[in-house]
């Protein structure tokens, strides 16, 4: 089991993450780099109701050490999506597999309790360019997380879009 304490990181609300998401975009668009986007949803099991409660808290904490400062994380409930700006295929493809080693473990609080997640992770991949838009992002990673619950948890799907498809 790992040690870890409880602390509530800071996570864009939605309109300051769309904000960003925009602005990563526009600069993607501009001087074509890759941008990726997770969307990932956690459940947990926990010991008691109150830990049960400070889950998505606990989960935010545990995620923020995983991500560079330059990602852009947004979070309510059981739902978190992570921008990557920089971030190709290979990428996302290594901070999927670390996020479901990593959660993959007993944590224990504070208090002597314990918690322990599941992931379903849907993302994607673009290349960057003149067809990069929100919209495919968010649509795109939502249909791998649907197809990654389908499967079960503690998988990923990624999709990725090629720089054809960026092209068409």
């Amino acid at each position: 089991m790992r040690k870890t304490v409880s602390r509530d990181e800071d996570f864009y609300d939605s309109h300051v993450f769309q904000i960003l998401m925009d602005y990563e975009i526009t600069r993607s668009k501009r001087y074509p780099s890759p941008l990726s986007l997770l969307d990932i949803e956690m459940n947990p099991t926990a010991t008691n109701d109150e830990t049960h409660r400070a889950a998505p808290s606990l989960f935010a904490s545990v995620l923020t050490v995983h991500l560079r400062s330059v990602d852009i994380p947004y979070g309510t409930g059981n739902r978190f999506k992570v921008l990557l700006p920089t971030t190709n295929e290979a990428g996302v493809k290594a901070i999927c597999e670390r996020l479901i080693s990593v959660f993959r473990t007993k944590f224990d609080t504070e208090d002597g309790s314990s918690i322990a997640f599941t992931l379903n992770i849907g993302g994607v991949a673009h290349p960057g360019g003149a067809s990069l838009a929100s919209e495919i992002l968010l649509g795109k990673a939502e249909d791998a997380l649907k197809q990654s619950i389908q499967k079960g948890p503690n998988i990923y799907i990624l999709h990725t879009i090629s720089q054809q498809e960026n092209l068409d």
